[in-house]
């Protein structure tokens, strides 16, 4: 009986039979195309690309109303990638130069790509590598005829290096059930991780040397804590008492479903609000099952991403407004708020060329973009306040550095005010205007922003990175991005103290508002405001029914004086231990 432990990222508790894919290595034939040939050679290279994206277009389709919008935009992504010029460019040229077959140059310019994007410390370029390995990979499937997806694998747990997204959604268009997947890459912020959870997978990552291990017919894999654990070879007690966990968590998960419409309010009677992180579409279906105080994060770069030039004012007015619409046939009055256009780093449009950046992460992105162009921007902020008029729709604003930005931004509020006052078209005047707090200059200076915004929401994905100078994607630097970190939790609480101080409100959209310790942490520090993927709404209203607010005093106090994660994480683990009787951390 052996133990591989790693990152849960969707959580569950599976015995079953593995499924051990030593990652398939397509045999690419290296051979010589004759001069008269070559044009022949290029067009059978761009059939494989154009069937490659009917194939992703088919798939998408085929997912649509089983997985959300907002998760198939990786989809989208991968389409956009197969549309690049330069990517489609380099390979006919390197067919024509070199006079070799498509697939063994498909292969040797998607590995330039990759090696020089791996090389680069920014996480963003680290996502690029594997999008890179994705595409070409289905390209030359198409190029060789290689497809399908082995039967055998249904009702199994796959057990594999690394699991490209197109890879995963292409088992599930299959109809192929996946018991739960172990995974020696760790990426908890992928695209695979960020899919897994939207499939409701149980998910290991970051297990090592997973092919040195001997796998025998069955294992044991449980994610219900953070670090999650797979038994090998497991004997007759270990699974007897997997038996009675698997049961304890059957009887948690209908807990959770029995108290989906309650309302959020923890046992000492202190109100907490659950909001919704969505993309461009809204699934009113699982709106309806969530039960949702409103909608915390509109990630609007989605609707971009999905045209195929830059929507204009009444295109963006209409978007806005029909989500409004259907959001309050269910949720009346509730409110949305909608983040202004953030693209840069990993968010790429395909009809507008960005400069290449050594470090786009902490290049032209966000803010620094959209005020950049202001015609883009105005655009925008015209959209939106004219669907707000009727609705309670907010606005935010992404990456915030200074002050002159949020000025500079106030300026064109107004400016937009005048020309619809001219144009004679009606808005919300007194729209309450946000910041997304991303960087540290937030976190020391979040006093005097509280004084330009109406409220704040920490986004704790990128804060955690930037606090912490970590590559999330990197093997090695990835284990210091921790969210835990006492840095991470004393720049949350200096951020929630400064608002509380002057009576603005403060949310939390990052991964942290999902996860169950995290929420116990967060509001010992003082947020009432949750924003997290529709999934965890139910199981976070269920655990906060559970707290009393008077007894989180001396959590804040404990973590604010912890020297490390672990002692905050300890922390945690034993009060949710009493309110819970569990582990989770």
């Amino acid at each position: 009986m052996g133990v591989i432990v790693g990152k849960s990222i969707f959580p569950g508790i599976v015995i079953g039979q593995p499924y051990i894919e030593r990652k398939k290595k397509i045999d690419i034939e290296n051979y010589k195309i004759s001069s008269d040939k070559i044009d022949e050679e290029i067009e059978r290279f761009l059939g494989a690309v154009q069937k490659a994206k009917s194939d992703i277009k088919q798939i998408k389709s085929n997912l649509e109303g089983k997985i959300s919008k907002e998760d198939l935009q990786i989809l989208t992504v991968h389409i956009m990638m197969l549309d690049d010029p330069q990517f489609i460019t380099d390979i006919k040229k390197g067919i024509k130069k070199e006079g070799n077959n498509a697939e063994s140059v498909v292969k040797k310019v998607s590995n330039k790509y990759i090696e020089m994007f791996e090389k680069i410390a920014d996480p963003i370029y680290k996502q690029r590598a594997l999008d890179i390995k994705d595409i070409s990979e289905r390209i030359i499937m198409s190029l060789t005829s290689e497809e399908g997806v082995d039967s055998n694998l249904d009702g199994k747990i796959l057990v594999i290096r690394e699991l490209l997204p197109s890879e995963l959604l292409k088992i599930y268009y299959s109809g192929i059930k996946l018991n739960g997947i172990i995974m020696e890459y760790m990426g908890e912020t992928s695209h695979t991780a960020i899919l897994t959870k939207a499939l409701e997978i149980p998910t290991l990552m970051g297990g090592n040397d997973i092919f040195s291990v001997d796998w025998g017919d069955q294992i044991i894999l449980d994610t219900t804590s953070m670090e999650g654990k797979v038994v090998t070879n497991p004997d007759t007690k270990t699974l007897n008492r997997c038996e009675e966990d698997k049961n304890r968590y059957r009887n948690k998960i209908k807990e959770i479903e029995e108290t989906i419409d309650k309302e959020t309010v923890t046992l000492d009677g202190e109100r907490v609000y659950l909001h919704l992180n969505i993309g461009g579409r809204l699934d009113i279906a699982q709106v309806c099952r969530k039960n949702p105080d409103g909608i915390g994060l509109l990630r609007t770069e989605l609707i971009y991403m999905d045209a195929e030039e830059f929507p204009d004012e009444e295109k963006q007015r209409k978007i806005y407004e029909n989500i409004a619409r259907e959001f309050d046939e269910t949720q009346p009055n509730k409110p949305i708020i909608i983040r202004t256009l953030d693209i840069g780093a990993d968010k790429k449009l395909s009809y507008y060329k960005m400069v290449d950046e050594e470090n786009p992460s902490l290049g032209c992105r966000g803010m620094r973009l959209t005020l950049s162009d202001k015609g883009l921007f105005k655009n925008q902020i015209k959209g939106i306040l004219r669907a707000a008029e009727h609705h309670n729709i907010k606005m935010m604003y992404p990456m915030i550095t200074n002050l002159k930005e949020i000025n500079e931004a106030k300026d064109l509020v107004q400016e937009c005010k005048r020309e619809l006052l001219e144009e004679n078209k009606t808005f919300k005047n007194d729209i309450e205007i946000g910041m997304m707090v991303e960087v540290p200059s937030n976190v020391m200076l979040a006093d005097v922003f509280a004084d330009y915004v109406d409220f704040f929401s920490i986004g704790t994905n990128d804060l955690t990175q930037y606090i912490l100078a970590t590559d999330r994607y990197s093997p090695i630097a990835e284990k210091l991005y921790d969210c835990y970190d006492p840095a991470v939790i004393r720049a949350i609480e200096m951020v929630t103290s400064a608002a509380l101080k002057k009576n603005k409100k403060i949310s939390v959209c990052g991964e942290m508002a999902g996860e169950d310790a995290a929420v116990i942490g967060l509001l010992s520090l003082g947020i009432r405001e949750l924003s997290m993927a529709p999934a965890y709404i139910p199981k976070v209203r269920n655990l906060v029914r559970k707290i009393r607010i008077s007894e989180l005093e001396d959590i804040k106090f404990s973590m604010l004086k912890a020297k490390n994660s672990e002692e905050i994480k300890e922390i945690l683990n034993e009060y949710l231990y009493k309110v819970e009787g569990r582990n989770v951390v």
